[in-house]
């Protein structure tokens, strides 16, 4: 083999040892921002599901003041009861309006990571033109 010739090789091998560091360093990041897109993910859900293990707390305790309010009511025929209507109204609402903000967050809970999927997609075409 020639001078020329060998060092042309060793160019086309060292291009082609490049193309593949290239390759591997896009492939760490994209599984980077796939980590940290879907830990996202979770700790959303995470949140929403709290939200809701309080509105099902608050369900329980409503359904104890209303039963309460109900054996008052029996019981005697004072405003007793009303004041434990009051409650079980209070806290039916707040189970509710904790159980609404739970499930507007888990409608918005998405477990494919689209960002990743889209700079995959930019990362194909690049290395398209890039082989051009």
């Amino acid at each position: 083999m020639s001078d020329r010739s060998q060092t042309e090789h060793q160019s086309i091998a060292e291009a082609f040892r490049s193309v593949i560091r290239d390759l591997q360093d896009l492939l760490r990041a994209e599984v980077r921002l796939a980590r940290a897109e879907v830990s996202e993910n979770v700790d959303r859900a995470k949140r929403a599901g709290g939200l809701i293990g309080a509105a099902g707390a608050l369900g329980l305790l409503a359904g104890m003041s209303l039963l309460a309010t109900c054996i008052a009511a029996l019981a005697t025929a004072i405003p007793v009861w009303a004041a434990g209507l009051i409650m079980t109204v209070v806290l039916a609402g707040g189970g509710t309006f904790l159980y609404s903000r739970g499930m507007a967050r888990l409608r918005n809970f998405h477990t494919f990571p689209e960002q990743t999927v889209e700079t995959v997609q930019e990362d194909v075409e690049w290395l398209k033109q890039r082989s051009k």
